[in-house]
């Protein structure tokens, strides 16, 4: 049970982190299977080329030079993926702090700007917004006390 567990953990913190995050990982994914596949496509030509042509050898002085170009290309890629992530996460970070230097409006400024702030909070949102931006819980006693001064 506590296996079955660990796997439901550990596969929901994954799905969470993915889902702001799959488009770019699946285009960086895509750029670099496209190199790769074009790169083994011009290494196959070049060995179908019949060995002592003009082809041939004018083909194999672009080997290297296509090897540099691939390995460019993965490496544009995840540096540009990296540099959208960092920017993502360092816009996020600038905007918690300034969350937490404002203070927090009231239970009824809260409703009335409610749907205005949530449009901000999903651009960033990390799955657990729902929680950080929700009502208020109330116990028992405040219950009581509430359902008293509103008869």
């Amino acid at each position: 049970m506590l296996n079955q567990l660990l796997k439901f953990t550990l596969v929901s913190g994954f799905l969470l982190w993915l889902r702001r995050r799959w488009k770019w990982l699946v285009g960086c994914g895509a750029v670099i299977a496209a190199a790769m596949y074009l790169h083994a496509e011009f290494l196959a030509y070049v060995g179908a080329l019949p060995p002592e042509s003009n082809r041939a050898v004018a083909a194999s002085e672009y080997i290297s030079a296509a090897f540099f170009a691939k390995n460019l290309v993965i490496l544009a890629s995840l540096l540009a993926y990296f540099l959208v992530e960092m920017r993502a996460s360092r816009r996020s970070w600038n905007r918690s702090r300034r969350e937490v230097s404002t203070p927090q409006p009231s239970a009824g400024e809260r409703t009335a700007a409610g749907s205005a702030a949530a449009a901000n909070d999903n651009v960033a949102d990390d799955g657990f917004d729902f929680l950080r931006h929700g009502r208020k819980l109330e116990n028992r006693a405040e219950k009581i006390i509430k359902g008293k001064t509103s008869k």
